[in-house]
């Protein structure tokens, strides 16, 4: 009778009800929904679930920056995120001066001898060595790339070679084995910042000529773009994945005035072709908005995301973030201080644990973004607010009467 009884009051959810119930529950939630059961653990961990739950978090895209701190050893989240404006921003506790690449919420940090992986939303942390040999050569050299194999799901990391020696590799972040990749078609310059859209990673080259070379991930094939809008190609042109599609963006002056371009790409392929068009998404006038630096000094903006109203956040190389609100022409400073890393969205896709992953912790930073109400940090930084904004609404309208653009 007793187990009857046990039997009767018990209540089975279908997994596939559960998984509907999982995709709208908070990101907290989720990580400790996975100690509840195997079963439950085994759904929060499914690919189909992580693929879905990816998805849907893209319409919820947040901004990730960076958190310099003098006691900054590995890279760890900071435990509460803050709002400039209406756009949140989730801050990483790393080096900004380090170099760093984004795909889907997993970002990729390089430091002398090490790739480091990390995976905010799940306090995952990898490290892999640069090669599957000692590697040659400084690292300041190396083309670099971040991305994901749109086929398989899989994350790799790409590291181009091309002074000192010639060496092109690829690591598959869940193998953690490196291979080699085939001789690029066009020879291109260290440093170039990488950006990934859809499956290939790109950078972009300006020297005597200008191209860009892409990276099919999953192909592991080269292509180049050479079909560019030539006319306002700098070495301030910024590549960016706004909104899936890439994005080029440069300021340019016509006459008094300084303008903001940014094109979008569009790939049609037709066979084993692929035709490339650009097309002119937005033109905003900077003047009496954004205060451009003097002209000897190099100024450029990069886009993060577009809103679904369509208004535009984006941010310049002096740590100002901005937005545009496109249906009544205006800018709006959001952060007069802040290192922009990209655009971030919750992503739950594990980072496989391998025996040579060594030192692999990850943990919520002891750094506090906001100081305890009541406390003298507290009313200093509340004094120091006020103090700075009326700096900056005397500048404004200063610059405005001087006609200082």
């Amino acid at each position: 009778m007793e187990e009857e009884r046990k039997n009767t009051n018990s209540i089975y959810i279908f997994p596939e009800l559960l998984e509907e119930i999982f995709l709208g529950l908070p990101l907290k939630s989720i990580l400790k929904f996975k100690t509840v059961s195997k079963q439950w653990r085994s759904i929060l961990e499914s690919k189909l679930f992580v693929e879905r739950r990816r998805t849907l978090q893209k319409n919820r895209r947040k901004i990730l920056a960076a958190y310099n701190c003098i006691y900054c050893r590995r890279p760890s989240i900071l435990p509460e995120s803050r709002f400039e404006g209406d756009e949140e921003i989730v801050y990483l506790h790393c080096d900004a001066a380090q170099p760093s690449m984004t795909c889907d919420g997993l970002v990729c940090i390089t430091e002398p001898g090490w790739f480091n992986v990390l995976n905010p939303s799940t306090g995952q942390l990898r490290r892999f060595p640069p090669g599957p040999d000692p590697v040659k050569g400084t690292q300041g050299n190396w083309l670099l790339g971040f991305g994901r194999d749109k086929v398989t799901g899989r994350y790799k990391i790409v590291r181009l070679c091309f002074r000192d020696f010639y060496e092109f590799g690829i690591l598959d972040i869940e193998t953690g084995e490196w291979s080699k990749l085939r001789t690029p078609p066009h020879i291109m310059l260290p440093g170039s910042k990488s950006v990934y859209v859809n499956g290939s990673i790109y950078w972009l080259q300006i020297s005597a000529s200008y191209i860009i070379l892409a990276l099919d991930l999953h192909k592991e094939n080269y292509y180049g773009i050479h079909h560019l809008p030539a006319t306002w190609v700098t070495q301030e042109t910024q590549l960016a994945n706004l909104e899936d599609r890439l994005a080029m963006a440069m300021t340019t002056k016509v006459g008094p005035e300084w303008i903001l371009e940014i094109w979008s790409m569009d790939i049609e392929e037709k066979g084993w072709s692929k035709n490339y068009s650009w097309s002119k998404t937005y033109s905003i006038g900077l003047a009496h908005r954004v205060v451009v630096s003097w002209p000897w000094e190099k100024r450029w903006f990069t886009p993060v995301s577009v809103s679904k109203q369509g208004n535009l956040v984006f941010y310049d190389n002096h740590k100002r973030l901005f937005k545009y609100y496109s249906g009544r022409d205006e800018i709006r400073c959001l952060s007069s201080n802040i290192c922009v890393i990209s655009s971030y969205v919750e992503n739950l896709a594990p980072l496989p644990l391998k025996p040579s992953h060594a030192d692999s912790k990850f943990s919520t930073s002891s750094c506090r973004l906001f100081p305890t109400r009541g406390s003298w940090k507290f009313k200093i930084l509340r004094r120091n607010v006020s103090i700075l904004n009326v700096l900056f609404t005397s500048a404004y309208y200063l610059s405005r009467r001087l006609g200082v653009t």
